[in-house]
């Protein structure tokens, strides 16, 4: 049958209700036979024996139908705690407080309560219990410490029965929280890498590899500045592939990327592990070298551009060959700051391209 709307009854029950359940009926189930001996031994009336089978029989069923239609299953529950202690006050008052049943229920409904509330639980269970041991005395009952052998015996089997379930369900929700534990580190290192992996796609070309525009506004400023504090020298490299339109036209985009791959693979061969090579937009490529001087930005622009020049690409069964020009600029003889510094790289670059193409060209050799 299907619940209506107005019912704001939970669907199952909280974890609390059903460990509870359980406990008590195993527990009760135990008890029922202790408390049974002593009956048997002081010879109790049958209203006695009616009562031992409401309250650990019946009562614990009782108490979990409440919980579990109560609208909030764990508050409930937790008053069922303390009616456990409630009763467990009486029972001990009404057969005149034997030590080991008394002890047993004491012991119990205090384990129960102070896990749940703390040492808070403690002064709970003392209201609690207290209260109905005052309710059984005010009834004039009388007191026999004293209990048999046999209801003894119960008494510690009792007890001995409630700690181990009790410490396994314990150890039991101890093992869970752990395995949830582990599964949460190992969601949280997923995450992690999966954030490094998209931190990485984001400054990264997806086709060539390097690094993309938008890494090189982020590390150029501050190289700057390092080499700004520490007197160094910063030259900027920006290349570009001679007549790419050409190879794209003529063998196809396909070839064209593959070009572009071998030309970054080129660079990445040549960098130094302070260096930055970023693709800086369609066929043209930025080298960020810190602590390098004109005449070394230029050696190196000279080496890669003869590099390349015979490198043969196999694109669709055809050598695809290509060559670069190249354009040097460095700080801070021919600029102070990223922008311009990119700028004087790039006219050197245009003289490249006027001079002949196939070649590196400095800003400070145009400027003169």
């Amino acid at each position: 049958m299907t619940p209506s709307s107005s019912d704001s009854r939970p669907a199952g029950a909280h974890w609390l209700v059903r460990m509870n359940r359980r406990n008590r009926t195993f527990f009760y189930g135990l008890l029922f036979l202790a408390f049974a001996a002593h009956l048997r031994a002081i010879e109790a009336g049958m209203g006695a024996w009616a009562l031992l089978a409401l309250q650990f029989l019946v009562y614990p069923q009782c108490v979990y139908w409440r919980a579990r239609r109560a609208p909030n299953q764990r508050q409930a529950e937790m008053q069922n705690l303390l009616v456990d202690a409630i009763l467990g006050g009486l029972w001990a008052a009404g057969l005149g407080l034997p030590i080991w049943i008394t002890f047993t229920l004491f012991s119990s409904n205090c384990i129960n309560l102070v896990v749940f509330y703390g040492y808070g639980g403690l002064l709970r269970l003392l209201c609690a219990m207290g209260s109905g041991v005052a309710a059984g005395l005010a009834l004039g009952m009388p007191l026999h410490p004293e209990t048999d052998l046999l209801t003894t015996w119960l008494c510690i089997v009792v007890l001995t029965f409630y700690f181990v379930a009790f410490a396994h369900d314990g150890y039991a929700r101890a093992m869970e929280q752990h395995r949830n534990h582990g599964r949460l580190r190992e969601q949280f290192d997923e995450i992690r890498t999966l954030q490094g992996q998209l931190k990485e796609q984001a400054v990264r070309d997806p086709l060539t590899g390097l690094f993309n525009h938008r890494h090189l506004d982020a590390v150029l400023g501050p190289c700057l500045q390092r080499c700004r504090e520490t007197g160094q020298p910063l030259s900027l490299l920006m290349i570009d592939i001679d007549h790419f339109k050409h190879v794209n036209d003529a063998h196809g985009h396909a070839a064209g990327d593959a070009v572009l791959q071998t030309l970054a693979q080129l660079l990445l061969r040549h960098v130094r592990a302070q260096d930055v090579a970023c693709r800086h937009g369609g066929e043209e490529f930025l080298l960020v070298l810190p602590e390098a001087p004109a005449t070394v930005a230029l050696e190196r622009a000279e080496a890669l551009r003869a590099a390349f020049e015979v490198l043969q690409v196999r694109s669709g069964g055809r050598l695809i060959s290509a060559t670069l020009s190249c354009g040097a600029a460095v700080f801070p003889e021919d600029a102070g700051a990223g922008m311009s510094l990119l700028e004087c790289a790039d006219q050197a670059l245009y003289a490249a391209k006027m001079q002949g193409r196939n070649r590196a060209v400095a800003f400070s050799c145009i400027r003169r």
